[in-house]
């Protein structure tokens, strides 16, 4: 826990954005469940508003324009005050668009900046990603009931729990193929977990048709915050160890993406945009 807490203020957005995130618009549109969780006094994670809800944000009218929805799902500490979580959203909508991949773009934003003590929230962040699960499922079902329209989520860090545990849920309930590519990108959730035996792989091959890992090995924010706070090994940081599910590929980015933060961004600022579009 002591090394965690060193690396702390260097993985403050460690899930979140770097410095060359393009300013998002105020309206720029989103799902978002922030306030759905709060910290007790003894530091336990308290769900304060419902299992299953989740709120709309910005102005969906006005950006959807497309035939299929991209859903940037960000990481850990991305503050809401500050916009990390829709600037990491729109920047990726423009990295996908420089690859001509133009189409409705939006944001998943989650309590993911609560909690505090010498593991800056760490733990916490954990289990509201986990709580999210049933919350961004049923968003998911809800879009494929009343839309349909083809979605592609891309979950960048502790993002990847959140999803990981929205598969899980889908599966659980019974709903095959709800998500037509989904991408991890630095993804801080368990290697063996994302296996076809472990916690989440079974999730990812059922409620996915198509799944994409991207990892870097020299990830040193993953290498800090997750395998000194885990002592394990995180997805983005190694690739899945086991037998990955039969619908996911894997891609080694360490020669292409230059930092854990960069994954989502331009190409010019080493983001992989144009790797997850090829394997689309």
């Amino acid at each position: 826990m002591g090394a965690l807490a060193v690396a702390g203020t260097g993985v403050a957005s460690a899930g979140g954005d770097g410095n060359d995130t393009l300013d998002a618009p105020q309206d720029f549109p989103g799902v978002s469940t922030r306030d759905h969780f709060d910290i007790t006094w003894y530091g336990s994670v308290e769900l304060v508003e419902g299992t299953y809800s989740y709120d709309y944000r910005g102005d969906w009218a006005k950006y959807d324009d497309g035939d299929e929805l991209h859903l940037f799902v960000h990481g850990w500490n991305s503050d809401d005050s500050d916009d990390d979580d829709i600037d990491g959203g729109y920047t990726m909508g423009r990295a996908l668009a420089e690859q001509s991949a133009e189409e409705t773009t939006a944001v998943y934003t989650w309590d993911a900046d609560k909690g505090g003590g010498v593991d800056q929230g760490w733990y916490e962040a954990q289990e509201i990603a986990a709580q999210n699960g049933p919350k961004l499922a049923n968003f998911l079902l809800d879009w494929q009931a009343n839309d349909g329209r083809p979605v592609k989520l891309v979950a960048h860090s502790l993002g990847a729990q959140v999803v990981a545990s929205a598969m899980k849920n889908l599966r659980a309930w019974g709903y095959p193929d709800v998500v037509d590519d989904l991408v991890l990108v630095g993804g801080a959730a368990d290697n063996e977990a994302c296996a076809v035996d472990g916690e989440y792989g079974p999730g990812l091959e059922y409620a996915a048709e198509s799944v994409l890992n991207c990892y870097k090995t020299d990830d040193s924010v993953l290498e800090w915050a997750y395998s000194l706070g885990e002592l394990n090994t995180a997805v983005g940081e190694s690739g899945v160890d086991g037998t990955p599910p039969a619908n996911m590929t894997e891609l080694d980015v360490t020669d292409v993406v230059p930092d854990h933060y960069s994954y989502p961004e331009l190409k010019e600022d080493g983001g992989c945009m144009d790797v997850v579009v090829q394997n689309w």
